[in-house]
C-alpha cells in the first residue's frame, strides 16, 4: 500500500471516528525536517501532518480578519 493510499484510508477513518485499521498504525508525518530527514512523529492530524508541520491555523477567512491581518507589522502611529 502506498503512502497516498494510507493517507486516504486515514482520512476516511478520521471522519467516522472508528478505530484505525492496522495499515495506518505505522503512519508518520513525513514532512522534511531542517536536517533533511523525514519527521518521525506519529500523532498526526486528518491532513496527514503533525502538530509541528501541519498546524491548525489556516489564516484569516473573513474580510474583517483579512483586513486585520494586513495591518500586522505596521506602525500603530501616524507618520508626520
Amino acid at each position: 500500500m502506498t503512502d497516498a493510499d494510507k493517507l486516504k484510508l486515514w482520512q476516511r477513518f478520521c471522519d467516522t471516528g472508528a478505530p484505525l485499521p492496522p495499515e495506518c498504525s505505522d503512519m508518520r508525518c513525513g514532512a522534511k525536517t531542517r536536517a533533511g530527514t523525514p519527521c518521525k512523529r506519529k500523532d498526526i492530524y486528518r491532513s496527514g501532518r503533525c502538530k509541528l508541520h501541519g498546524g491548525l491555523s489556516t489564516g484569516p477567512r473573513t474580510a474583517s480578519g483579512k483586513a486585520i491581518s494586513a495591518l500586522n507589522g505596521r506602525s500603530s502611529f501616524k507618520e508626520p
